[in-house]
């Protein structure tokens, strides 16, 4: 009887050399990456598309309002009886339920709150200043408005009789204040949690997204914003000054 002496165990018995376990770890590496990216994509488009939803009901809300207010769209600062500010023109309780529908607080008050849902995706998962309030995420076209220079006497706003090319004026954008203006129009540094500045936000895709008083949306970068300047007469165009 012939004894063979037990064989030894080489690198190939085990499946995969080294060489190739280096190369299916890379290509997992790059199907990782590849779904980072595709994940991130989405998460962008998911944001505009939540922006896009939470303006377009913006202006739809601001039209309910002027119907119910003699042509008057919803006022930047809202005064109460005696004449003192009592807030600003998304803290209007009617303009609110347009807007998210009928809300209370606990004491069975109006309420003043955003659902979450309702505000931009980005600047909520930043958690910075103002992140649960519509403050962070939009703002109203203020540019011609007495409001625009400091706290007016009277409560101001634009009406529908005033606007003449409601398909060229902006309403709402996304911005970092409650009120966008012309001078902050390139305020934006990509930062989060800035407020009291007038200034929009660039921050989906680099563009801001803008809703007109006619109800349709759309979104511009920088350079589309400066082309307003140059062919479009600035802030006496009917894009920034709603009523000419």
């Amino acid at each position: 009887m012939t004894i063979h002496a037990p064989r030894r165990r080489t690198n190939a018995s085990f499946g995969f050399t080294i060489t190739e376990l280096l190369v299916v770890i890379a290509i997992i590496a790059v199907i990782a990456a590849l779904s980072m990216v595709s994940i991130g994509r989405i998460r962008d488009m998911a944001d505009k598309t939540s922006a896009i939803r939470s303006l377009s009901q913006l202006q739809i809300a601001n039209v309910s309002y002027s119907t119910d207010n003699n042509g008057n769209y919803v006022p930047f600062l809202l005064n109460d009886e005696n004449g003192k500010r009592a807030g600003y023109w998304y803290q209007v309780p009617e303009f609110l339920n347009y807007f998210r529908g009928e809300a209370y607080d606990k004491n069975g008050n109006p309420s003043k709150s955003v659902p979450l849902s309702m505000l931009d995706p980005k600047v909520v998962r930043a958690k910075l200043r103002f992140y649960n309030s519509m403050a962070g995420s939009f703002g109203l076209n203020v540019t011609g408005l007495p409001a625009s220079g400091g706290v007016p006497s009277a409560t101001p706003s634009h009406s529908v009789t005033s606007i003449s090319k409601p398909e060229q004026s902006m309403a709402f954008a996304s911005a970092t204040d409650v009120r966008v203006v012309y001078n902050s129009r390139f305020n934006w540094k990509g930062v989060e949690g800035k407020t009291s500045d007038g200034g929009i936000a660039y921050r989906h895709g680099d563009k801001v997204i803008v809703v007109y008083f006619d109800g349709h949306v759309g979104e511009m970068t920088k350079g589309e914003i400066k082309e307003i300047d140059k062919s479009k007469g600035g802030s006496k165009s009917a894009f920034w000054r709603p009523a000419q």
